[in-house]
């Protein structure tokens, strides 16, 4: 751990204490409208409760200063979070007997513990965390480095001090490089010292030689420095794991692909997925109805266009869609969907934007073959291909497609080999870390796309 984040820590932490004690105190008020003398309450069950917040808190992770999820995955997150700590107060005040809560109290106190700590961890990141940029050393000035340097560019709250690599001829090719390239594996320490680093980046994709692995952890526990590989710092810092700069080692030792035997994605996601459908096929009926008559009005033709795709462990299945393009769209074969495809009708234009077109794939998923939130599915001509020139692209298939998925509501419409390659990099951040929360958060996300064109399509 750095030396600066566990300052950052305790200060947030501090707040929270504070915080909590102030609906702790005030949800009496609320409740009976009386002022308490704060001698009175703040007893050994406060410390408790708030000891108990605390930490619901640290296990939810929201003690990590570094992380930046996007404010409706925070936000879901902090709910449940608080939900926890509530469900748990009560239950340790019903158990034991503790005066002087009822439910009440700790539903009043927790929905101001909401509130302000929401508040205040805005405040936070905003102003306090991002005062001054977490500061990086990067392990090799290659490839992998350099284009990680690019990426942190557009970033405020990191700033790339140097790299580290003993290699003369890079340091010799980049004369008066900024930021500068330094020599001297062997003194790790001395440079993290010297540079006030606060997390050590190792960016070499090829063997690391032993010497160069015991400064490493010399400087790990010496330095007092976090060390990352570069696949896990972007999958903490961009949501997305970097196909192109991924090792094998990093993946033989990460399981990426073992979502499948959790219980969420086993038994609880297959649950979630067909009341979510069955729900969904209800709800949206008039919609689709409406939209088989528009498409039969405008075209002739049929209302449903069913396409071949390649679902999950690379099996076939028939997904089904509304007709969004003209019946002649592909008799020369298989072409790449374009944002503005002049192939796409006047109505389908409109329900592609919306995504109406996607809704007849809730009946794919109640057969099995897709889940509600999931790597979209391709056509077997395009995955032959992306096969061959896309390093990891199989990983995709380990977990069945979706109707919406974490590509989608972060990266722009691309219908490229290019952007197939970036929304891989989505696709594997998903499969690594699917939960229930990640796949709320994308069905909001992806609402929040279809009606108010905000996001990424």
């Amino acid at each position: 751990m750095t030396k600066t984040i566990p300052h950052k820590q305790m200060f947030l932490m501090t707040g929270d204490v504070l915080l909590i004690a102030v609906s702790l105190y005030l949800a009496p008020i609320l409740r009976f409208g009386i002022l308490i003398d704060p001698g009175t309450v703040f007893s050994r069950y406060d410390v408790l409760a708030v000891a108990t917040y605390l930490l619901v808190l640290y296990i939810f992770d929201f003690y990590n200063t570094e992380e930046r999820s996007s404010r409706t995955g925070f936000l879901l997150r902090f709910a449940l979070a608080v939900a926890v700590a509530n469900v748990a107060n009560i239950s340790v005040f019903y158990l034991f007997q503790l005066p002087p809560y009822g439910a009440g109290i700790v539903a009043i106190s927790g929905s101001l513990a909401f509130v302000l700590l929401v508040a205040w961890r805005f405040v936070f990141l905003r102003v306090i965390a991002a005062a001054r940029p977490l500061r990086l050393l990067i392990l090799g000035a290659g490839r992998t480095g350099k284009s990680l340097q690019d990426y942190l560019r557009t970033r405020s709250d990191y700033e790339v001090v140097g790299f580290v690599d003993d290699d003369r001829g890079k340091r010799e090719a980049v004369e008066d490089s900024s930021p500068p390239i330094w020599s001297g594996m062997e003194n790790l320490c001395a440079l993290i010292r010297q540079h006030g680093i606060d997390k050590v980046i190792v960016a070499i994709t090829g063997q690391i030689r032993p010497e160069v692995f015991r400064n490493l952890v010399k400087a790990k526990f010496d330095c007092g420095v976090v060390v990352n590989q570069v696949p896990t710092f972007y999958e903490q810092v961009a949501g997305k794991i970097p196909v192109l700069h991924t090792t094998d080692m990093w993946l033989g030792f990460t399981d990426i692909t073992g979502v499948e035997r959790n219980v969420y994605n086993t038994k609880l996601k297959k649950v979630f997925d067909k009341a979510i459908s069955v729900t969904g096929l209800i709800l949206a009926a008039p919609v689709m109805i409406l939209t088989a008559v528009l498409i039969k009005l405008e075209s002739r033709g049929p209302v449903l266009y069913r396409q071949e795709r390649v679902g999950w462990d690379e099996h076939i299945f028939e997904l089904v869609k509304f007709r969004s393009m003209r019946t002649d769209a592909e008799v020369h074969g298989a072409v790449w969907a374009a944002e503005d495809d002049p192939r796409v009708t006047r109505v389908g234009r409109i329900i592609r934007r919306l995504r109406i077109d996607e809704l007849p794939q809730m009946w794919n998923v109640l057969k099995g073959e897709m889940s509600f939130v999931g790597p979209r599915p391709e056509r077997m001509a395009f995955v032959k291909d992306l096969k061959k020139e896309i390093p990891y692209y199989s990983l995709r298939h380990s977990v069945r497609p979706g109707i919406t998925g974490w590509a989608q509501v972060n990266y722009p419409y691309g219908a490229s080999k290019e952007d197939a390659l970036e929304k891989l990099q989505y696709d594997l951040y998903y499969i690594k870390n699917t939960s229930i929360l990640l796949d709320i958060q994308i069905i909001i996300r992806t609402i929040r796309v279809a009606l108010f064109r905000k996001g990424a399509r």
